[in-house]
């Protein structure tokens, strides 16, 4: 990250502004501040009691994550995240703790069969693979041949025997009809909730992207509502916090769809986190809770 702090456009400031008010200056605030390193555990190959006391045994103080108890957040380490032997291992997964929840959202049982539209690097697929115990079937799909390449490499290395990868646009995988148990859209978006990782993000703010943002998601979440079984359920989510991006891709979705429910999500540990006029949906503003901003809807399908 640069040393420089981020510059944020009036029209960034304006915008913000209308959503959130008086909380402009210290959401400001909160994205001038670096995100805290986190962890998830991959317990594919190692639980976390075992994983915590290999690492505090090197000296490093661990926080446990307050809504997933197979992560942590690193208060205190002597060497790169991705550069210990742990690591080179699969026994961690270097991952945002705003990117655990919507796999812990879905909540894929073993022996399901899960489409994870736009899968690369890989943090939510190697999560959803945990959490089905390496069992049943994931179909992780992303575009590009450099995007798989990622995707591959880090599934092989956290030992994740139950995905099958598949290369395209997602668009396409609405062939597959009332095929999956679970579906995750995990949609591009602008990214405006990562810029505490990433100050350059501020440069690219543009309303008038979101038009072309939001039709890609809309068909994006079309496709993956057609892939699901009835009695399904479809979690939708994007590391951004634009509401054209979120709200209005869920609530035109629901006007056009008389068979999905929008579910509330509830998770132990995650307060004050309801979306814009969507209090079923979880919105993490970074300035309420100490994450990265993200947006997270669950549909089931009738």
């Amino acid at each position: 990250m640069s040393s420089k702090k981020p510059v944020f456009k009036e029209s960034f400031k304006k915008y913000f502004g209308n959503l959130i008010g008086d909380e402009l200056p210290v959401f400001i605030k909160a994205c001038e501040t670096p995100l805290l390193d986190s962890i998830r555990t991959n317990t594919i190959k190692i639980n976390s009691k075992s994983l915590k006391s290999m690492l505090e045994a090197k000296g490093w103080v661990l926080k446990s994550v307050p809504f997933y108890d197979d992560a942590f957040i690193v208060e205190k380490r002597d060497e790169s995240l991705g550069n210990t032997i742990e690591h080179f291992m699969g026994y961690y997964y270097v991952q945002e703790q705003s990117s655990m929840i919507p796999p812990l959202v879905l909540d894929p049982k073993p022996g399901e069969l899960v489409l994870d539209c736009c899968a690369s690097p890989g943090s939510k697929t190697g999560q959803l693979s945990q959490l089905m115990d390496n069992k049943g079937v994931i179909v992780a799909n992303d575009k590009g041949l450099p995007r798989i390449m990622i995707l591959q490499t880090n599934l092989q290395r956290c030992g994740c025997r139950n995905v099958v990868i598949i290369n395209g646009p997602g668009q396409r995988l609405g062939r597959m009809n009332e095929f999956f148990d679970k579906v995750l859209v995990d949609a591009p978006c602008s990214g405006f909730g990562a810029i505490r990782k990433d100050w350059t993000i501020t440069k690219m703010f543009n309303p008038k992207a979101f038009g072309f943002l939001k039709r890609v998601q809309s068909e994006l979440l079309e496709t993956g509502w057609k892939s699901l079984k009835p009695k399904g359920c479809l979690v939708y989510s994007t590391c951004t916090l634009t509401t054209e991006e979120n709200e209005d891709v869920v609530n035109d979705f629901l006007n056009n769809h008389s068979d999905a429910v929008l579910e509330r999500i509830k998770l132990k540990g995650l307060n004050n986190c309801e979306g814009i006029s969507m209090k079923e949906a979880v919105r993490i503003w970074p300035h309420r809770v100490d994450m990265e901003g993200f947006f997270v809807a669950r549909l089931v399908k009738k």
